[in-house]
């Protein structure tokens, strides 16, 4: 336990921290409140051991400005004086102090209070690594929230997240933003001829395959449900993000997932539904997605294999 120990007085600071070593704890000195102050700011101090009558800035002064520092972080602390009157008492506990002892020190009575303390000491740290725990839980309760369990890409609650912002983000500054629909081409068949597991399995795959295509921080690949996914790219015209859709279907048929059931190819294949919103538009989410499942339906229902442009239609 590291003890702060602030007197000004060297012979008293000697005494006490001699009292403090004797019972197994680190001390470091202030011979000063303003010293006192910076001790706490620079050191993890577990317990305070603070005269009243210092200069520059007093036993009072100090507490009540570590304990403002330190906020809801409790620190046990020890007050001495030569006062024995209670209003005096009364006041240095008002300011912050959690035992008021009187001087000159009885060593054992000290080292009694020391034991004490310590225990609320060994208590907050306790508390203190139970918090870092439950920050860390929290973190990964929160991030497992945005992914979808299967893939382990962004999940549909993400998408419908940002998306909102970033078609208000669109609207403001005026500048595009693409929005695609994803659908594996004759997935049911797919299940229906190799197994569940082949079919997670498949959704994996093409889930990783869609997501390394899409590299920018402010690019989204997200599953949608089912079969289905959707990918967020603002900033993007409409003929580049027609080219990385291409380039991606590409990237799909390359897997070489063999699929003898599908109307489409001899292995697994997407069909993507691809709309372009100007910053001029302050179109709503459904809105979008309602004009991206559009160009995908007409996707489908053309061949599959291939991405289609809303605009187009």
């Amino acid at each position: 336990m590291k003890v702060l120990v602030a007197d000004d007085t060297k012979s008293m600071r000697m005494l006490i921290s001699l009292t403090v070593q004797q019972v197994g704890h680190e001390v470091i000195e202030a011979c000063n409140g303003a010293e006192a102050v910076a001790a706490c700011k620079e050191n993890n101090i577990d317990l305070i051991v603070m005269d009243a009558e210092m200069p520059e800035v007093d036993g009072f002064e100090a507490t009540k400005a570590i304990r403002e520092y330190m906020d809801d972080d409790w620190i046990p602390l020890i007050f001495l004086s030569v006062h024995s009157e209670d209003d005096y008492i009364q006041k240095a506990l008002d300011n912050g102090a959690d035992v008021y002892l009187r001087k000159p020190i009885n060593s054992v009575e000290l080292q009694g209070q020391i034991k004490a303390l310590s225990r609320i000491a060994d208590m907050r740290h306790k508390l203190f690594e139970l918090n870092q725990e439950l920050q860390t839980v929290n973190r990964v309760l929160e991030s497992q929230a945005k992914v979808d369990g299967l893939t382990q890409i962004a999940n549909r609650r993400t998408f419908d997240e940002r998306i909102k912002i970033e078609l208000a983000r669109c609207f403001r500054n005026k500048v595009p933003i693409t929005l695609m629909l994803c659908d594996i081409d004759c997935f049911k068949q797919y299940n229906d001829t190799y197994g569940h597991l082949a079919g997670d399995t498949c959704l994996k795959k093409v889930a990783k395959t869609l997501e390394s295509k899409f590299s920018r921080a402010t690019d989204l690949v997200a599953r949608y449900g089912g079969e289905e996914f959707v990918i967020l790219l603002p900033e993007s015209e409409e003929e580049i993000s027609f080219k990385m859709a291409n380039d991606m279907l590409d990237m799909v048929r390359e897997l070489r997932i063999p699929h003898k059931s599908s109307k489409a190819a001899d292995h697994i294949t997407i069909s993507v539904g691809l709309v372009t919103l100007r910053g001029e538009e302050n179109v709503t989410p459904a809105e979008a997605i309602e004009r991206a499942d559009g160009a995908l339906y007409k996707a489908k229902e053309t061949g599959r294999n291939q991405v289609l442009k809303a605009s187009d239609m």
